[in-house]
C-alpha cells in the first residue's frame, strides 16, 4: 500500500471517530448536570421526605440525564480500554462499564425516591427519606471500587495512553483511596472517562503501537 493510500485510510478512519469522539466529550461535559439537579436536602427523615417532594422534577430529570451519560460512557469505557493492552485494556473496560452502571444507579436512586414521594404515596413519611438517604450511600460507596479500578488500569496501561490522560488518572486513585476525598474523585471520574476517550486520536494509537512490549 502506497504512503498516499496510507494517508486517505488514515484520513477515513479519523473521520469515522469523531462522531465517537464528540458522544465521548459530550458525556463528559454533561456528566455534572446531574449533581446540581439531585441532592437530599435535611438533616432528618421527615426534611428529606419534603425535599424529595419539592425538588421531585430536578430530581427526575437529573436521573435522566445520568442514564444518558451513562449510555455514551459505556463506548467511552470500552473506546479507552482498546488504546491499553492485555489486563490493563481488559481491566479498563470492565471497570469503566461499571462506573457508567452504577454512575446511573446511583442519581437514579434520587430520581426513584423522588417518584415515589411525589407520585406513588399520598402521605410519604420519615421513613422514605431515611431510605432513600440509605440507598444513595449504598450506590455511592459502590461506585469506589470501580472507579479505582478504572483509573488504576489507566495508570498502569500509561505506556500506552498520553499523560493528558494517565497523569489525572493517577491523581484521581490517590483522591478514592483517602476517605475525605473518596466522594470527589467518584463525582470526577465519569467527567475524566469521557474526556479522556474523546481525546485519545490517531496520534494516540500510533504512539502506543510504536512503543515496544516487554517479552511475556
Amino acid at each position: 500500500m502506497s504512503i498516499d493510500e496510507l494517508t486517505i485510510t488514515d484520513q477515513a478512519s479519523e473521520n469515522r471517530e469523531v462522531p465517537i469522539r464528540m458522544a465521548c466529550g459530550a458525556a463528559a461535559l454533561a456528566a455534572f448536570v446531574p449533581f446540581v439537579l439531585c441532592e437530599l436536602d435535611g438533616r432528618s427523615g421527615a426534611a428529606i421526605t419534603s425535599g424529595l417532594v419539592e425538588g421531585a422534577t430536578s430530581q427526575q430529570l437529573g436521573a435522566i440525564v445520568a442514564t444518558l451519560v451513562a449510555t455514551l460512557l459505556i463506548p467511552a469505557a470500552l473506546r479507552l480500554a482498546r488504546y491499553a493492552d492485555g489486563l490493563s485494556g481488559a481491566v479498563i473496560g470492565a471497570a469503566g462499564v461499571a462506573v457508567a452502571a452504577l454512575y446511573a444507579a446511583y442519581y437514579a436512586s434520587f430520581g426513584a425516591a423522588a417518584v415515589v414521594a411525589d407520585q406513588m404515596l399520598d402521605d410519604p413519611g420519615p421513613g422514605l427519606g431515611e431510605a432513600a438517604s440509605l440507598l444513595v450511600n449504598i450506590t455511592e460507596i459502590t461506585r469506589y471500587a470501580p472507579g479505582l479500578a478504572l483509573v488504576g488500569g489507566a495508570v498502569a496501561a500509561r505506556r500506552f495512553l498520553p499523560r493528558g490522560v494517565w497523569i489525572p488518572a493517577a491523581v484521581l486513585a490517590v483522591a478514592t483511596v483517602f476517605p475525605l476525598t473518596s466522594w470527589v474523585a467518584a463525582l470526577i471520574i465519569p467527567v475524566w472517562l469521557g474526556a479522556s476517550a474523546a481525546a485519545l486520536g490517531q496520534n494516540s494509537r500510533r504512539l502506543g503501537s510504536s512503543i515496544p512490549r516487554s517479552a511475556s
